[in-house]
Order: C-alpha cells, then sequence, then structure tokens
C-alpha cells in the first residue's frame, strides 16, 4: 500500500477569518488505508502530544471554501486521503490541530 505525505499545522489560533495563523508545521507518512485512530496517534506522537492529557480536533481547508472540514471518524479519513492522491502539490490540503485539555473525548463527534 503507498504511503501519502501529510503536513501538519499547530500550535496556532483560528481567526475571525477561519484562517490558521501563529502555527508550527511538521510532516508526517501515513499508509492509505490507515484509521482515523492511527492518524490521531501519528499526529499526536509528531508533534509531542500526550493523549493521556490532552485531545485533538483535526481540520484542512479546501481552496475556495472557507469553512474548513473536520477529521472525526473514518470516513474523514478516506475522504481526506482521497483528495491527497488526486492532488500532486504535497502542500494541499494541510491538516490543522487543535488541542484540548482532556475532558472531551478523543471520538467525539462534536469536536
Amino acid at each position: 500500500m503507498r504511503s501519502i505525505n501529510i503536513l501538519i499545522m499547530h500550535s496556532e489560533r483560528w481567526n475571525e477569518e477561519n484562517c490558521y495563523i501563529d502555527y508550527t508545521i511538521e510532516a508526517i507518512m501515513m499508509k492509505e488505508n490507515a484509521t482515523f485512530r492511527y492518524l490521531v496517534e501519528e499526529v499526536a506522537t509528531q508533534i509531542g502530544v500526550d493523549l493521556r492529557y490532552n485531545c485533538m480536533k483535526l481540520k484542512y481547508k479546501i481552496e475556495g471554501n472557507n469553512t474548513p472540514l473536520k477529521i472525526h471518524n473514518e470516513m474523514g479519513v478516506r475522504v481526506y486521503v482521497s483528495l491527497k492522491k488526486k492532488g500532486k502539490d504535497s502542500t494541499k490540503y494541510l491538516v490543522c490541530v487543535t488541542l484540548f485539555v482532556k475532558g472531551c473525548e478523543l471520538f467525539d463527534r462534536n469536536l
């Protein structure tokens, strides 16, 4: 199975125009058939987040769309991977990570 490169933006904030600002960039390689749990764990490992004490919200933006799309389940990962595979530009569809102190559930659909 092929792998895809994913650029991750973190340590940031969203502004009023739904733009992700003041961020740091990292990268991971992910198998095309990766699960949601695998993606969350790989992102957490790469950016140094302990999921015992924090949880994450993963989003990405599609050009021309102001509202970021959430990756919050298996279908979200499959759609994201499909978009990444179609594009040749590895800087497209950067994953934006927002961290929360534990108290929310990792797989909470309201994130």
